[in-house]
This record gives C-alpha cells, structure tokens and sequence, in this order.
C-alpha cells in the first residue's frame, strides 16, 4: 500500500507543528528547523524516502523528537 505524499515544506512544516508541542522545545532551534527534510534512498518497500539531515551534535539529539520524525516517516511518503 502507498502512503500519501507531502512536499518536503509540508513535512518540514507538519514535523514544526508537532516540535513546537513539546513545551521545552518552543522557540529552540532543531536540525528540522535548519536543514529541513531531504529525500532519502528507502532501501526497499515500505521504507521512508525522506529524512531531516542532521546538522548539531548527535549527542543533543532528542528521542521525542526522533519519535516524531518516525511517526511521520511512516504516514507520508516525501513527494517526487
């Protein structure tokens, strides 16, 4: 089955929306926030065609905000 596609502002604005949720986090600036999302190769059926390139320290990544990017992932497919 194939998920909806969204344009890569519209998955950078729907990941925004969800971040801004998270009360320590409004206001602070994400790897979504300055490298938005990208296409990626989805490595076989199912798999996710789009990422958000990481730009900060990997040892200041979030889960939650990891947990985000997932639930997304496997919503939507990024547009061709």
């Amino acid at each position: 089955m194939t998920k909806p596609t969204r344009t890569a502002a519209q998955l950078r604005s729907l990941l925004l929306e969800r971040i801004e949720t998270i009360p320590d986090l409004r206001g602070v600036p994400t790897d979504v926030h300055g490298a938005g999302v990208v296409w990626a190769d989805p490595g076989g059926e199912g798999g996710a065609n789009w990422t958000v390139p990481v730009r900060t320290d990997r040892g200041t990544h979030r889960v939650d905000i990891a947990r985000i990017v997932r639930e997304l992932q496997m919503r939507f497919d990024l547009e061709d």
